[in-house]
């Protein structure tokens, strides 16, 4: 039956712990984190390898979401870096507004499992997969704005 559970639950990690409210690092990151697709792909084979129990998985999505924040905060921080005056506090909105919509629309994927020892899991592995794309987004505007 866990192995069912895994299995759909890696077939739909579109859908992941508490949502983080300030998107602010937990944790320092030494190397270069792997792109939003490297990761699914990563995530599709075993994200929560030799995890069993639904605590050991609720954990591992919390590790995720913890780890997929501080590369967001890095990458965040390194586009305010160059950003200035009025873009500067555009982006800040954006930012906000982002982080706003990521935890309503993991909150909305996982509504179905709220109340279940899943939930954390569910919203956790959301929240990681979300902030990844909108790392991939961030990294992307630093590139355009670096060939110009």
């Amino acid at each position: 039956m866990f192995a069912l559970l895994l299995a759909l639950f890696c077939a739909n990690a579109s859908r992941a712990q508490e949502p983080s409210k300030t998107g602010t690092p937990t944790a320092k990151q030494d190397a270069p984190a792997a792109t939003a697709a490297e990761q699914d792909e990563a995530d599709r084979e075993d994200p929560c390898p030799g995890d069993r129990s639904q605590h050991e998985l609720n954990q591992c999505a919390a590790r995720a979401r913890d780890k997929a924040d501080a590369e967001l905060n890095r990458v965040y921080r390194e586009l305010m870096k160059d950003t200035s005056g009025a873009e500067r506090a555009k982006l800040r909105d954006a930012q906000l507004a982002w982080l706003k919509f990521r935890d309503a629309h993991c909150d909305y994927r996982s509504v179905g499992n709220k109340g279940g020892s899943i939930y954390p899991m569910v919203v956790g592995f959301c929240l990681a997969k979300v902030t990844r794309e909108r790392v991939e987004q961030l990294r992307e505007i630093i590139s355009e704005n670096s060939e110009q």
